[in-house]
């Protein structure tokens, strides 16, 4: 008999949806999350057992919401949780399948996995297609937590294995960015880009105004403003605490007890 088939989604929400799979009879073999986002910050040792610098990047991005504590404590619980199936995976391989949008954090959870295991071991992907929602505009990058669940048994029907080539030449993309990444990473065209972490400081700057504005409504703002990659709203949280600790943003009083407080550009 061979052995159970696993499939890894990356976050939370894209596991869950494929668990809802597997409870319906839709799915078989075990659902693995990759609480990690590789697309920012640097990587020098996030395929290590003991991360350093890491978790220190992580912490740092969760620290800069100080009105929601135990989302801390928590992120770093489903971490670990993940991180250790994901090494009972690497020490004991069985057949993987990986499913992923379009983004550059997906790609790679790939090319790390690739890097990771076995050549014996099968590894097989599910490119997961583009949402369809009302637009103008084509999505430059999609995660599979962006496809409704309905359209997900489809997409699975057209896994397919990845040939020895394909699995060297993603364990050699790992490579490099591991030894080189540092800032933002998206997808252009189909390769992986990097910007400074700074990139969407400007566009923080300009949204903000001169008049008083929650952090919460400016990041979500931005959100909307940035077309051209998945990022994390953590991302934007850090950089408005980055540009209040440069005197670029003024904070003005909370909004209420245990609320993100209200910020001004400053000149």
């Amino acid at each position: 008999m061979s052995a159970e088939r696993v499939h890894l989604a990356v976050g939370d929400s894209a596991a869950g949806m494929l668990s809802a799979l597997r409870r319906d009879g839709l799915l078989d073999g075990e659902v693995l999350p990759f609480i990690e986002d590789l697309s920012a910050g640097p990587l020098l040792d996030a395929d290590a057992i003991d991360q350093g610098l890491r978790l220190a990047w992580h912490q740092q991005l969760l620290q800069a919401q100080p009105w929601l504590p135990e989302c801390e404590d928590d992120w770093l619980r489903r971490h670990q949780a993940g991180r250790k199936a994901l090494l009972r995976l690497l020490e004991r391989p069985r057949p993987l399948t990986v499913w992923q949008g379009r983004s550059a954090g997906e790609q790679l959870a790939l090319a790390l996995l690739a890097e990771q295991l076995p050549a014996d071991c099968p590894l097989a992907v599910v490119s997961v297609p583009e949402p369809l929602w009302p637009r103008e505009e084509s999505l430059a990058e999609w995660s599979v937590a962006m496809l409704p669940l309905e359209r997900l048994p489809a997409a699975g029907e057209r896994a397919r294995p990845l040939t020895a080539g394909e699995r060297e030449a993603l364990a050699a993309q790992w490579r490099h960015w591991r030894e080189h990444g540092q800032g933002l990473r998206r997808l252009q065209d189909d390769d992986v880009v990097e910007a400074p972490l700074d990139r969407y400081d400007a566009l923080l700057l300009e949204l903000s105004g001169e008049q008083p504005r929650a952090v919460s409504r400016l990041v979500g703002d931005a959100l909307v403003h940035i077309r051209e990659a998945l990022l994390s709203s953590d991302i934007l949280f850090w950089r408005v605490q980055q540009l209040l600790r440069a005197g670029r943003l003024r904070a003005e009083a909370p909004a209420g007890d245990g609320a993100p407080p209200l910020v001004r550009a400053v000149g």
